[in-house]
């Protein structure tokens, strides 16, 4: 075959320069050496010719080898006259597992090729050039996925799936190596336009701001795009917290002593207890009675409940930690007539309450918990009744850290019974609430000075 192919090119060199290829300089093994002639065109149309038979042959002058660079192998090869191909191997991809290389295309010298071949060098070795072909819509499912095998709250990956099957919408199809800050841009404007507050785009910017994270802790992509991309400001929210009159009232709106067979006694001692202790709505509902030492008067909180479309689970709190807490007499009063209710009802079944029996529970035995979305709907019926439409069920939650933050309670402390990670997030929250306590801490500092 290659004597075919050498005896046409010598047939072809014949009839352009008058000679056999062998003394045109033609050796298929090595290089070719363009001749040089009388006339300008005949040398150029040698020179092409020479090429094109090289190009075929696998061999030719222009072939350029550049090996290897901290174990990555590229090439610079002349596709044809004056343009070169410069292409470098940038590993296997993280996701498919097959090796992936980045090319650019260079017109010029021979010289001008090396030097976009060191250049592509070196952005592979920074790990500019190290990225997956993988879309967003890949990295979305398979972060989504890692989560929940990392055990993260139902409801939370309910939330995430739904943020995430928003964001394929628009941004599913984009690589993530080609993924911009202006594109990330482009879809808060377009959430925005669709009516979306400023905070409900923030959620989708922390949830794909999650997902890229972690991409690049998987190496599928070498810095975030997100460092470049600007969510829409949200005005810092002062948590409210409804008065003590407006939980009292609650708590009587609940047992309504005028006609106790349409009252709560239940929802009564709920919304009691959630005030005076600041647990979560979850963590109330997931209390068992082993959790409950009435007689020392101590709390421990050590899950909570999740609820999603069709499913109540029992987990760990939301900072995976299990704490304990004093019960003012109050609180125990309150428990006690909520136990007295529970045994009532068991003896009514012929059964004893059992220690791991749910404090607040929807059946009588007190066998499952009272699910989440039930407690509040009857919150909300009960705080449009009692004419309260603005108080929430968590506002209880903020009138526990506002009381004590309020009445100098350190911050640990309150960071402590209201579960808080760190006591940092307990001071970015309720910030606001510690003005008096500063006002107090001038006025002290001033009188100190005057003496």
């Amino acid at each position: 075959m290659f004597r075919c192919f050498a005896h046409r090119y010598d047939r072809d060199v014949d009839r352009v320069s008058g000679g056999s290829a062998e003394e045109v300089g033609f050796e298929p093994t090595v290089t070719l050496r363009p001749q040089r002639f009388s006339r300008p065109s005949d040398s150029s149309a040698l020179a092409l010719l020479q090429w094109t038979y090289a190009r075929r042959a696998g061999v030719g002058p222009n072939r350029v080898q550049t090996g290897y660079l901290e174990g990555v192998p590229g090439s610079v090869r002349e596709r044809s006259p004056g343009v070169w191909r410069v292409r470098v191997s940038t590993g296997r991809d993280p996701v498919t597992g097959r090796w992936r290389t980045t090319q650019v295309t260079v017109r010029g010298s021979e010289t001008k090729a090396k030097n976009a071949a060191a250049k592509l060098y070196a952005e592979v070795a920074d790990g500019r050039a190290q990225a997956t072909t993988s879309s967003v819509g890949r990295l979305l499912d398979d972060w989504v996925a890692h989560l929940e095998a990392r055990g993260r709250a139902p409801k939370t990956i309910h939330e995430y799936k739904r943020l995430a099957a928003s964001i394929k919408e628009t941004l599913g199809p984009v690589e993530l190596r080609r993924l911009t800050g202006a594109d990330i841009d482009r879809f808060y404007t377009a959430l925005r336009a669709r009516g979306l507050a400023p905070v409900s785009v923030r959620h989708y910017h922390t949830a794909l701001g999650a997902a890229l994270h972690q991409a690049v802790r998987w190496g599928w992509i070498d810095r975030s795009p997100m460092e470049q991309a600007t969510p829409p400001g949200v005005e810092q929210v002062e948590p409210q917290a409804p008065t003590a009159e407006e939980i009292r009232a609650l708590v009587v709106a609940a047992e309504n002593p005028n006609d106790p067979r349409k009252g709560n006694p239940d929802m009564a001692a709920l919304i009691f207890c959630a005030a005076t202790t600041g647990c979560r709505r979850g963590e109330l509902l997931a209390l068992r009675w082993s959790d409950v030492d009435l007689e020392l008067g101590v709390l421990v909180v050590r899950r909570s409940i999740s609820d999603t479309p069709g499913k109540v689970e029992a987990r760990t709190t939301k900072t995976n930690r299990i704490r304990r807490m004093a019960l003012d007499p109050a609180t125990v009063a309150v428990l006690t007539t909520q136990r007295a209710r529970a045994a009532e009802r068991c003896d009514s079944l012929r059964i004893d309450l059992e220690p791991e029996a749910y404090v607040w529970s929807q059946d009588a035995d007190h066998s499952t918990p009272w699910r989440p979305d039930r407690v509040t709907d009857a919150f909300r019926r009960l705080r449009d009744d009692a004419g309260l439409g603005h108080v929430r069920f968590h506002h209880l939650r903020h009138f526990a850290a506002t009381m004590m933050l309020a009445g100098g309670v350190d911050v640990r402390t309150a960071a402590g019974r209201l579960g808080h990670a760190q006591p940092s997030v307990t001071l970015k929250t309720y910030a606001h609430v510690l003005e008096a306590p500063d006002r107090s801490a001038a006025e002290l500092l001033g009188r100190a000075m005057e003496a």
